[in-house]
């Protein structure tokens, strides 16, 4: 049985009421807004058997807690604030961030960082599955995980195969060619199309998003699970909804994606979810 889901403005870090777009990044006006999503049981997995890949199947049940999970995908901008407090730490043999790589949108001036001029609220790209955990975690927040993310981009797991119905079209997301509402070569800036109907914007298209799952194939024949996290190991790290340069079935609600975990690129972004806490007030319908 389904839950309903109910949608709320919740600002985990607002230091500041607005973004100010100037030249020094500081901590000081950092913003992450989240919407909640009601845990319920729902069917993951291909419902429309319109993919040859193996592993969205079988479809199986999967029971999930209430969460909260960022309404946008994170920042060049908000990255960047974490990197001037934490640093471009070296993770699993690699930097959070690969800011030599020319598709970097963040520029490093001595021990500083911050968006090249253009892509403040660009999603935040070339970043390490560690890079992106590290920054989760310095909000007390972590990845989604794969049904997490599945249920949030589904609208409570209904039969959607993608975040706005049954199609995707270029006023619905950027992913790749160009058309209607999708004017962008490369990346847009956050909340450029519609949002789902939780108020989740850009799960299709954009940047694939991270998952905090190592990746099995196999997975999915698991018959019912509650809260599954993946498995306890593994060589690649799930990611899901798709990018700017890949095609609309490969920005379906169900693909799975995979990336080593020390691995950035400019097509991988992510955004975060954090557990609701007793101390969590309840949510009002909007």
């Amino acid at each position: 049985m389904r839950s309903s889901v109910t949608a709320l403005t919740c600002c985990l870090i607002c230091l500041s009421n607005a973004f100010a777009q100037s030249e020094e990044v500081t901590s000081t006006n950092l913003g992450v807004e989240f919407v909640f999503v009601r845990g319920g049981t729902f069917l993951m997995g291909d419902l429309w058997d319109v993919t040859y890949s193996e592993d969205e199947k079988p479809i199986h049940t999967v029971t999930l807690s209430d969460f909260w999970m960022s309404r946008y995908e994170i920042t060049n901008y908000q990255f960047c604030v974490f990197l001037n407090e934490r640093g471009n730490v070296v993770e699993g043999g690699k930097p959070w961030l690969d800011v030599e790589d020319p598709d970097c949108l963040i520029r490093r001036q001595g021990r500083r960082f911050s968006p090249k001029r253009g892509f403040w609220y660009h999603p935040v790209i070339e970043t390490t599955w560690y890079g992106a955990m590290a920054f989760a975690e310095w909000l007390g927040c972590r990845l989604p995980t794969e049904a997490e993310w599945e249920y949030a981009a589904r609208v409570e797991g209904r039969d959607i195969m993608f975040p706005h119905g049954r199609m995707l079209t270029h006023d619905d997301a950027n992913f790749a060619g160009k058309g209607g509402k999708d004017v962008y070569d490369w990346t847009s800036p956050i909340g450029k199309f519609p949002s789902n109907l939780l108020g989740l914007f850009d799960m299709a298209g954009n940047v694939w998003e991270r998952c905090q799952d190592w990746y099995d194939e196999d997975y999915y024949r698991i018959d019912s699970i509650t809260n599954p996290a993946g498995p306890d190991s593994g060589q690649y790290r799930t990611m899901r909804g798709g990018a700017w340069s890949y095609s609309q079935i490969n920005c379906r609600t169900t693909i799975r994606g995979i990336n080593r975990p020390d691995e950035a690129n400019d097509t991988i972004g992510f955004r975060i979810v954090r557990d609701v806490r007793e101390a969590d007030s309840e949510p009002n319908d909007l």
